[in-house]
């Protein structure tokens, strides 16, 4: 899709500003559902408003960043495929939040390590109707690290084809249908695939994983959870770490509005982490999954994860997971870091809030 410019120098009652997230924990979520952006931009000029209402033309954008008046919260994957494909793009914040990343056998299968899974066949999903398919980064990632952890190179086991072939934009929006429709299991033919007997094993992450153990009903088993890994870089998959990204004209055009915008989500945090159960409840509905799900799935002080950072230790996950995509021929072209982060709207919005 080519860039579509949007000029927002035009004089108009509301300049609108599009967001749009993963549906997994993220401020910007927790923003929009308590209302916070209307708030925040209140009396502002702009108007915040859901992806979703640009219509179905424009429903790739949330990964390939095709238009510049747009902020982006969620998986980093999509915004370095982006970037790495020329996209002018920024990136503003990243957080770090430990889930799930989890190995999936049978019930009845006798490994007992993912040593045991040496010879053996592996599922690798491949998404036809997606642009760019994170899904199989995700699951290439987590494998990989696993195996490694184990003293196995992916030379040492099978990877197969399994195609999971429905529309991914039939995933629910919570922006545009509230808690009534299901989370989807997006794993499916991978689960079908492995009780059948044509994979011995998948990868399964986050709060997506409490989809396809719920949708197992008991005939598979948890065999190992990256979360148990020693080192941040076999921790690495497509929300660990979360990009918040836009687009640098957008930054060098409309600074306020992006720091007002970073600003409403440093304030989103801090209420997620002073509200901790009415917050549970909240992301609980982003992801789609029933609160004990959630809880199970994020680490224990996930409540203190949503703050959007630079540091240095968050900016090297995030050059793990390009360094992964560039080597694995995700992206073809490989970028510097130090032109794509621009700290300035971050710590501007830190210092209007009072923060270090």
């Amino acid at each position: 899709m080519p860039i579509v410019r949007v000029d927002l120098r035009i004089v108009q009652a509301l300049t609108p500003i599009y967001y749009t997230r993963c549906p997994v924990p993220t401020a910007s979520g927790i923003a929009f559902q308590r209302g916070m952006f209307v708030e925040s931009f209140r009396h502002s000029g702009y108007e915040v408003r859901a992806l979703s209402e640009l219509g179905p033309q424009f429903r790739d954008v949330h990964y390939t960043h095709a238009i510049e008046s747009f902020f982006r919260e969620g998986g980093g994957a999509p915004p370095v495929w982006a970037r790495a494909k020329g996209v002018d793009s920024v990136v503003l914040g990243i957080t770090f939040m430990e889930e799930l990343l989890g190995l999936f056998v049978r019930a009845d299968d006798p490994a007992r390590s993912v040593a045991d899974l040496a010879g053996r066949r592996l599922a690798l999903p491949v998404w036809p109707r997606l642009v760019f398919n994170f899904w199989r980064f995700a699951a290439l990632k987590g494998l990989h690290s696993a195996l490694a952890v184990h003293g196995l190179r992916d030379e040492d086991v099978e990877f197969v084809d399994i195609v999971e072939g429905w529309d991914p934009h039939e995933r629910r929006d919570v922006a545009r249908e509230g808690p009534a429709r299901p989370a989807r299991c997006e794993y499916r033919n991978q689960l079908e695939a492995l009780l059948a007997g044509d994979v011995d094993a998948m990868f399964g992450k986050g709060p997506e994983a409490a989809l396809l153990q719920r949708e197992a009903g008991g005939r598979i088993r948890l065999l190992y959870d990256l979360r148990r890994a020693g080192a941040v870089a076999d921790r690495v998959n497509n929300s660990t770490p979360r990009l918040l990204t836009t687009s640098r004209r957008l930054v060098e055009g409309h600074f306020s509005a992006v720091v007002r915008y970073l600003r409403t989500l440093v304030r989103a945090a801090r209420w997620i982490e002073a509200n901790r159960a009415e917050a549970g409840r909240l992301i609980a509905r982003e992801c789609g999954v029933g609160r004990d799900e959630m809880e199970a799935c994020l680490e224990a002080g996930y409540s203190g994860k949503f703050l959007p950072r630079l540091s240095e230790e968050l900016v090297e996950t995030l050059a793990v997971m390009k360094t992964f995509l560039h080597e694995r021929r995700f992206i073809a072209r490989d970028f510097a870091l130090e032109g794509w982060i621009d700290p300035r709207p971050l710590a501007e919005a830190y210092r209007l809030e009072g923060l270090d």
